[in-house]
């Protein structure tokens, strides 16, 4: 009954609420109740009543949010017992609402509590839950993806996406790139993308290149082409899944790039590793030049993950963005056999439709105003 109280509480009540400790209680009934939730159903109810309640109470109440952040995020010994996990781990929909709309309340519009959730062990567990789920989600209507995202674009705006994605970023992590794509497409201008990119990120988003094009190595060095090499399913759903927000979020922020972001870029190592990933993808991809030949890909294991890895056309995207009246750019990627790459790709190819444009367009900022190229 206390539960459901609280869950209709006011703000107007919750100083009294507070100093009865009614909070301690709500705590111990979510922990009690989402621990046998599979088995009582009534269980399952009262859960995400009491975590109902727990929103509403710290909704507007700093220091209880700050409380609650310093108990269950900054000082939690067992990371897996935090409150906040319990509401996002349930198996109702309205328990994981309640928990989302915990942690945006707390974090929103408040610096130090959003960079605790990004830099305690705990805090980096939940955190990466909410960008799992939200990369794994597939309904963009559902008021629990926004919700998500709404999260996840607090911390991207605040810088501390950096703090998650750390100097040896896994895979996994792709929903958080998912949330970082979306929040690119949406904020396009060169002046939000310098501020957010700083060259902790950009290298972050380098590594995850490089993990990338690393797997794909392991999984294609075999020559049978019906072997997967020593790689699961699930890693190789990963890379994709990386790979696919990473791209996007790289032809997001290279058009019409900003040079200081632009130099960031380069001295990043993501140029390098572009055009490493563009060359994997050409020797394994094959190109299909006339109309008449099948393009379809072998129906094996090895031909599904080609399928899956169709991402030249914006590896030569981004290629060309960055050398857009950019001499150091275009210098480099010649160095590193970019233009060559290029240059091979100006040919009909049926599974790429419309690369052959695509090199064009890139090859054009790849030779203007460089002699050097030009002479190639």
């Amino acid at each position: 009954m206390f539960v459901r109280n609280a869950a209709a509480m006011d703000q107007l009540n919750q100083a009294a609420a507070n100093s009865a400790d009614i909070v301690s209680d709500i705590i111990s009934t979510i922990r009690v109740t989402l621990r046998c939730e599979m088995t009582y159903p009534e269980a399952k109810k009262c859960g995400a009543a009491a975590g109902q309640a727990l929103s509403n109470m710290a909704t507007n109440n700093k220091p209880l949010q700050r409380q609650l952040m310093e108990s269950e995020i900054r000082d939690c010994k067992s990371p897996i017992e935090s409150i906040y996990l319990y509401l996002l781990a349930s198996t109702n929909s309205k328990t994981n609402m309640a928990g989302l709309m915990l942690i945006l309340n707390t974090i929103k519009d408040d610096d130090s509590l959003s960079k605790l959730l990004c830099t305690t062990e705990t805090g980096q567990m939940l955190a990466g839950r909410v960008g799992e789920i939200f990369g794994e989600s597939n309904d963009d209507e559902a008021d629990e993806k926004t919700m998500l995202y709404v999260i996840l674009e607090e911390i991207i705006q605040r810088g501390h996406l950096t703090l998650l994605l750390t100097t040896d970023p896994a895979l996994e992590a792709y929903g958080l790139l998912n949330a970082l794509a979306v929040y690119c497409n949406e904020n396009p201008g060169s002046l939000v993308c310098s501020q957010i990119f700083d060259m902790s990120l950009l290298t972050a988003i380098a590594r995850i290149l490089t993990k990338c094009h690393d797997l794909l190595q392991n999984v294609w060095k075999s020559a049978d082409d019906t072997e997967l090499g020593d790689v699961g399913m699930d890693d190789i759903m990963a890379a994709h899944r990386s790979l696919a927000s990473t791209v996007s979020i790289l032809g997001t922020i290279t058009t019409d790039i900003e040079q200081q972001l632009a130099v960031r870029v380069l001295d990043s190592g993501i140029v390098q590793q572009v055009i490493a990933l563009l060359g994997l993808l050409s020797q394994n991809l094959p190109r299909i030049e006339k109309a008449s030949t099948a393009s379809t890909l072998p129906e094996t294991e090895s031909g599904l993950i080609k399928r899956l890895f169709m991402f030249k056309c914006s590896l030569i995207q981004i290629i060309g963005n960055i050398s857009h009246n950019n001499t150091a750019a275009q210098n480099l990627i010649r160095e590193q056999h970019g233009l060559a790459l290029v240059l091979d790709h100006m040919r009909i190819d049926d599974n790429h439709p419309f690369i052959k444009e695509y090199a064009v367009v890139a090859l054009r900022s790849l030779l203007e105003n460089n002699p050097t190229s030009q002479a190639y």
